[in-house]
């Protein structure tokens, strides 16, 4: 598929937590990045891929050079889209350095289109995660109207103008990692009313609507979508969800027996096809699918090697295995033979993640398979055209 047109999109997700934070020097000491989880975790079982080594390094991903190695790697393998998680507690934004300082005023920049991920979940403690203990809060989520109106002026000074937005249909492209989470905080009628406000106020600053996206929404709300101005939806899933959440105890589940808890990635793939197909027929908006590299969480609980065991939840969840890029390439082509057999004018195919060391699904390349994803995403997606020719003014946006 080469050439591919400008209304399929690949969107990567990108966690922003490979740089000093102010906040994060406050509450783990000075210079602390999330590498320090990378470089310290062990395997706990034999054969365990643990630690897993960046072949660039442990980089500072708020620097500008580094920025614009990523989007170069990225754009030459078919990435059209950082889909960036967002974050915003105490009245303030958080891990947004990579964003403002590096990514948006990289020379190449160009090259990429920018979404918003407002990752609204509650920010607890998990770096790492003792075994003892419940996941201590640190910011909880908010949505009060105050800090509310200061996370939209915030949008609508940095980001909603700027010429790489993506956008689909002349609106950006934002997303709601948990809607479970504000539904259950707030009620349906206090998400619409929340999600009107944020309507009306783009409204007052001659700025179009939001393309609203869901990645996280079950019970009360999944029957509600249109009627909060959802206009797409996909499940943030890992390789695991649909099995892990639903079906632990059945005697067809594809978990092995054994401790910490494992599953074959290659053996997960017909499940999560048949969950796409599943969800995409329920809903009555567009439904895009989430292509997972791996899933392996225990960098950010206590390393507990040869203890004998994994306790429940995250991030204790199971180790993916057999994810290699022979697999991931077929799965890739399942995603995008999902996407083009969709009703939906522009196809997007969300991959989790660009850069998820502490949970093991990352395209960045590491000393064991360098580039090999990478090359998994040009071979089944091409590049297209417009990677290469975009000028700064910007190339075509949208479908």
């Amino acid at each position: 598929m080469s050439d591919r047109s400008a209304g399929f999109d690949v969107a990567a997700i990108y966690f922003p937590s490979w740089h000093v934070d102010p906040r994060n020097e406050k509450l783990h000491g000075k210079g602390w990045t999330e590498w320090e989880l990378v470089k310290k975790a062990r395997p706990l079982y034999e054969g365990h891929r643990q630690p897993r080594v960046p072949a660039w390094g442990r980089f500072d991903e708020a620097s500008v050079e580094y920025a614009e190695r990523q989007i170069d790697l990225a754009a030459d393998h078919g990435i059209t889209v950082f889909h960036v998680d967002w974050y915003w507690y105490e009245g303030g934004p958080y891990l947004n350095r990579p964003l403002d300082e590096a990514l948006l005023r990289a020379s190449n920049n160009h090259r990429m289109k920018f979404g918003i991920m407002w990752a609204n979940h509650d920010w607890k403690h998990i770096f790492p995660m003792p075994r003892s203990k419940e996941k201590a809060m640190i910011f909880p989520s908010e949505y009060d109207d105050k800090a509310m109106e200061g996370l939209v002026d915030e949008w609508i000074e940095k980001y909603l103008s700027h010429p790489r937005i993506w956008t689909i249909g002349g609106k950006p492209v934002v997303s709601v990692f948990d809607l479970n989470d504000m539904v259950g905080k707030i009620g349906i009628e206090g998400a619409k009313r929340l999600l009107d406000r944020f309507e009306e106020r783009l409204s007052r600053a001659g700025l179009p609507g939001l393309h609203w996206n869901v990645m996280g929404f079950y019970h009360e709300a999944e029957e509600r979508l249109e009627e909060l101005g959802i206009a797409s939806a996909t499940n943030y899933q890992t390789i695991w969800d649909e099995t892990y959440g639903a079906n632990i105890g059945d005697p067809e589940n594809v978990f092995d027996s054994r401790a910490p808890k494992r599953q074959n990635f290659a053996d997960s793939l017909p499940r999560a096809e048949a969950h796409w197909e599943k969800m995409a027929g329920k809903l009555r908006i567009p439904y895009y699918p989430i292509l997972t590299q791996g899933w392996d969480s225990s960098p950010r609980g206590e390393q507990f090697a040869g203890a004998g065991g994994m306790m429940e939840g995250y991030p204790w969840y199971p180790v993916v295995e057999n994810n290699t890029p022979e697999n991931f390439e077929r799965a890739a082509r399942m995603a995008r033979d999902f996407a083009l057999r969709q009703p939906y004018a522009h196809k997007i195919v969300y991959v989790n993640a660009w850069n998820e060391w502490t949970e093991g699904s990352y395209l960045l390349p590491d000393t064991e398979y360098g580039n090999a994803y990478l090359e998994a995403i040009r071979r089944v997606f091409g590049v297209p055209a417009a990677a290469g020719s975009a000028t700064k003014e910007g190339a075509a946006n949208d479908a």
